[in-house]
């Protein structure tokens, strides 16, 4: 399987939750560039705009209601309930992970991560909930940060894949760092042995160890 097909398969989405959403950053990047040529995170592609002057013709998508669409009161509901929560008790640790990553599946990194910090203002050293943070950090262009946060997940826990996971594709794709995305992939696959995405991450390894002379 390779990261494009691995990204397909994903379909974008999220993957399951535990305490907090144990994501890959695969779920929040475009692709690794030299494997993917037309792929985009958000499942809901929008038409190129028409030319001046040109009319929009009606897609399918826009005569019919969007699974987003129909998940939006759901998710309006579930915002007014926790922030309700929140209001009554600001110290509700479960409440602003809640938030954080509802923020999260709506695409709304910003937001999420003012929750997702403001958990971990209560409740400091939770990996799974500063490896969320992470992603919307590099979601929102802060790269190094998003590197410092994993960095300090994988000084807590060694044995953390998802954190090295991440690391490898900031450090391949925004940081332009491949010996560093090279090594953090490779303790990915010893922490991570029984991964579906391990093919995957091990052609990347090949393809960059060749581009550096390895």
């Amino acid at each position: 399987m390779t990261i494009d097909e691995v990204q397909k398969e994903s379909g974008g989405g999220p993957a399951p939750a535990s305490s907090s959403h144990n994501r890959f950053v695969l779920l929040s990047v475009l692709a690794f560039v030299a494997l993917v040529t037309v792929f985009l995170l958000k499942k809901n592609m929008e038409p190129p705009p028409a030319a001046d002057g040109e009319a929009q013709q009606p897609t399918a998508a826009d005569q019919q209601p969007s699974a987003a669409k129909d998940a939006m009161p759901d998710m309006m509901a579930q915002v007014a309930h926790i922030t309700e929560l929140l209001a009554k008790d600001s110290s509700n640790y479960d409440a602003w992970v809640a938030l954080g990553n509802i923020y999260f599946d709506a695409n709304m990194p910003e937001k999420s991560i003012e929750h997702y910090e403001g958990a971990l203002a209560i409740r400091s050293g939770d990996i799974n909930v500063m490896t969320d943070l992470a992603t919307m950090k590099r979601a929102v262009g802060e790269a190094e940060e998003a590197v410092s946060i994993l960095q300090r997940v994988v000084d807590k826990d060694s044995t953390f894949g998802q954190a090295w996971f991440n690391l490898g594709v900031i450090y391949s794709l925004d940081l332009k760092d491949n010996k560093s995305a090279v090594s953090a992939w490779k303790r990915f696959i010893a922490t991570s042995p029984d991964s579906p995405h391990i093919e995957a991450v091990r052609n990347e390894i090949q393809r960059l160890e060749s581009e550096m002379g390895l």
